[in-house]
């Protein structure tokens, strides 16, 4: 008979056949193909000696006001996001490294309406929060299950393990100034923070806060909820900045010198400001009436907020607020509940 520790290290595989089998099924029924998922072209183009294939399987991707179809294909350092084209062809989306990825359950912050929390939670990575919906509660928490397990594995393959962040207070005060923290890669957005008052002497807690990420991808600063990992998001423009061929490696060894610094290119740089929730409410509905909405927004209260056509790397810098904007010549404050416009505009 077999020992105990014996069965042990035998269930998991166990669990990984069945969960990969159910998968392979539903996948093959939502995409009505009869192929095996590893003989997809998408998937052999991201195959190579130190990445296996895992698992696939249709999703509902939420954000905001918007609902897209995909297919997820989940291997052992990255998940790939695609659009089926047909019976065994998909148009690759977007691609994320798992150790800069997080998941959390926060849903009613990602997506308007009604979400079943039994088959969904909440998917992201730099700089993207999105609900993931599931056919089933069984495939849900397979999903997250693997998910969760390859993130940690990855995230403990990091290197370095900690960088310096720093991070730009603005509107705390009577001017801007900043501090340079040492964030480790399990440090959530809510932590950096925590520990960013403390080094500022600042009362208060990360609920009276909001930390920003003003990124060269993006052309508008992008509020964090909270759960995700500043590190993460670091390191994934400091890996963009990489030559071909290492971008995708969890921890590249060149990671050292002018590529922990500002020294990159404006499209691959990142900053985090610390600004008060109060205030950052004003910045969002006075940036309203300056740019038009995007659906790309992944928290509701902000899903409106657009800033300047220009970037705000300077502005991240200003001592002083931009006075509330109008809408139709009302104040948005006037017409604006909890910090959310009105049914019939949305």
């Amino acid at each position: 008979m077999k020992s105990l520790a014996q069965r042990r290290q035998s269930a998991p595989s166990l669990i990984f056949v069945k969960a990969l089998n159910r998968s392979r099924s539903v996948s093959r029924e939502g995409c009505f193909s009869p192929i095996s998922p590893e003989a997809c072209p998408l998937v052999q183009s991201f195959m190579c000696h130190n990445r296996t294939f895992i698992l696939d399987g249709h999703v509902q991707l939420k954000t905001g006001l918007q609902t897209q179809e995909r297919h997820l294909f989940l291997f052992t350092d990255l998940l790939v996001v695609a659009k089926s084209k047909s019976h065994s062809h998909f148009k690759l989306k977007c691609q994320a490294r798992l150790c800069e990825m997080w998941t959390a359950f926060c849903t009613e912050e990602v997506c308007e309406g009604s979400t079943d929390p039994e088959r969904s939670f909440v998917l992201g990575w730099p700089t993207t929060n999105c609900v993931a919906n599931f056919r089933s509660a069984e495939q849900k928490e397979t999903w997250l299950s693997f998910l969760q397990s390859r993130i940690r594995e990855e995230k403990e393959k990091d290197y370095p393990k900690s960088i310096p962040l720093k991070i730009i207070a603005k509107d705390v005060g009577t001017c801007a100034y900043s501090k340079t923290l040492s964030v480790t890669n399990i440090d959530t957005a809510n932590d950096v923070i925590l520990m960013a008052l403390q080094q500022l002497g600042i009362n208060g807690s990360e609920k009276d806060y909001k930390l920003w990420v003003i990124s060269g991808r993006e052309d508008a600063p992008y509020p964090l909820i909270g759960h995700e990992y500043p590190f993460g998001i670091k390191m994934s423009h400091i890996r963009d900045a990489m030559p071909h061929g290492s971008k995708h490696c969890a921890c590249p060894r060149q990671l050292q010198g002018s590529f922990l610094t500002e020294q990159l290119p404006q499209e691959l740089q990142c900053q985090f400001v610390l600004k008060p929730s109060r205030l950052a409410a004003c910045q969002q509905l006075n940036d309203l009436s300056q740019k038009s909405f995007k659906r790309k927004r992944s928290i509701i209260n902000w899903a409106f907020w657009r800033g300047p056509g220009t970037h705000l790397d300077n502005a991240a810098l200003s001592s002083t607020s931009a006075a509330p904007g109008k809408l139709f010549g009302l104040l948005l404050t006037a017409i604006c509940e909890d910090d959310n416009l009105p049914k019939p505009l949305l």
